[in-house]
């Protein structure tokens, strides 16, 4: 039977694979959907305003905006006959109308949708239910609640829920063959909300990949060796791993400063190396920065971290433009195989942070470096955001 860290890792890869797979579709149905909603204001501007009844289908001439003083009245409809310009146009009129002028199918769009939703909702249902038995476990409790977070994910704002913000709520008008049908749906806010719809769900679907990842992520690296137990000699290894995974959240929210008073603007390692140190200092008191490693390959360098103690090192990687994701592995390598001849050192967690997002498969990098603990060394990495 596997693992909750196997199950973990081959759901990882599910959702890179499905990322990959629909994240570059998103783009061109996002700039549809975009497309489509400058359109129905544009037609918007030719309505009468009216919600009610026959009124919500009343559209000026050839879905112009109607000069100064031609404009309808709700309050008095078609009283004295439907005004001069206005006349009644079917839902197909006015999407195909819709239509030409974003140069987009509606229908391409509800498609391209449809489809990528089906699939996240399907890969949704998979983790839910093959890491349901995490509830189960003792201890991960940041792994339980991000859990019960997925198993609740909303996917988007519905079309009613457009519909309801969007239709009014009270109405008055002397016209009271309008007013006996009841409020409707005009053709172009229908199609509005449709095209509000579909972005939504693909915001929704990138929120759910970011979401998964993260927790799938954190049972993968708190479930391994080191996981499953909330016992003393667990906590110093998880809370470093909370630190790296919460890095960049920090490191943005100190750009944010009342009063634009001066901050720390993390541009290159050392400033990275500066901000985990102190925080660090949350759980840790005695840290031992740049203590020296014994001898390997002919000399010794310095180590970024030492937590006294807690037999826990900590190195710190900060991408930049040059640095390929091979190179950091190759650093990385390197670091894991002196760490291995320092006694003081069992377990070895290496943060990267890539806030420009250079390295384009950061799980395969922390799944690789993961690969060569073994020998008293436990190697973590984490990449991020």
């Amino acid at each position: 039977m596997a693992s909750l860290k196997e199950i973990s890792v081959s759901l990882l890869a599910k959702v890179q694979q499905l990322q990959e797979s629909l994240t570059a579709g998103f783009t061109g149905l996002q700039q549809n959907c975009a497309a489509v909603t400058k359109a129905t204001e544009k037609v918007a501007a030719s309505w009468s305003g009216s919600s009610m009844g026959y009124h919500s289908e009343l559209y000026y001439r050839n879905f112009e905006r109607p000069p100064l003083g031609a404009e309808f009245s709700p309050e008095w409809g078609g009283i004295n006959g439907i005004p001069a310009g206005w006349q009644k146009r079917s839902s197909d009129e006015v999407k195909a109308h819709i239509e030409k002028l974003a140069g987009v199918a509606i229908a391409d769009i509800e498609k391209g949708s449809d489809t990528a939703v089906s699939a996240a909702k399907a890969l949704h249902a998979e983790i839910v239910t093959e890491i349901s038995g995490l509830h189960a476990y003792p201890g991960l409790e940041q792994e339980k609640r991000l859990l019960s977070e997925m198993e609740k994910f909303k996917w988007g704002i519905t079309l009613n829920e457009f519909m309801d913000a969007n239709l009014p709520k009270t109405y008055m008008s002397r016209d009271s063959e309008a007013v006996y049908q009841g409020v409707k749906v005009s053709a172009h806010l229908y199609y509005a909300g449709v095209a509000f719809e579909k972005n939504s769900e693909c915001l929704a679907i990138q929120g759910f990949f970011k979401a998964a990842t993260r927790l799938l992520r954190q049972i993968e690296l708190n479930a391994g060796p080191m996981g499953l137990s909330d016992g003393a000699e667990q906590q110093p290894v998880k809370a470093v791993l909370a630190i790296c995974d919460r890095f960049h959240v920090v490191a943005r929210q100190l750009l944010h400063r009342r009063e634009n008073r001066a901050t720390l603007a993390i541009t290159d390692e050392y400033d990275v190396q500066d901000l985990l140190h102190a925080l660090l200092r949350l759980y840790f008191d005695d840290i031992r920065p740049e203590e020296w490693t014994p001898s390997y390959g002919g000399g010794s360098s310095r180590m970024d971290f030492l937590l006294k103690g807690h037999d826990i090192v900590v190195e710190a990687k900060m991408t930049r433009k040059g640095l390929t994701a091979k190179e950091v592995s190759e650093q990385l390598i390197i670091d894991a195989a002196k760490y291995r001849q320092n006694h003081e050192c069992k377990t070895l967690v290496c943060l990267v942070y890539d806030p420009e997002g250079l390295i384009k498969n950061p799980r395969g990098i922390e799944r690789d470096l993961a690969k060569l603990s073994g020998n008293g060394l436990e190697i973590v990495c984490v990449v991020t955001p």
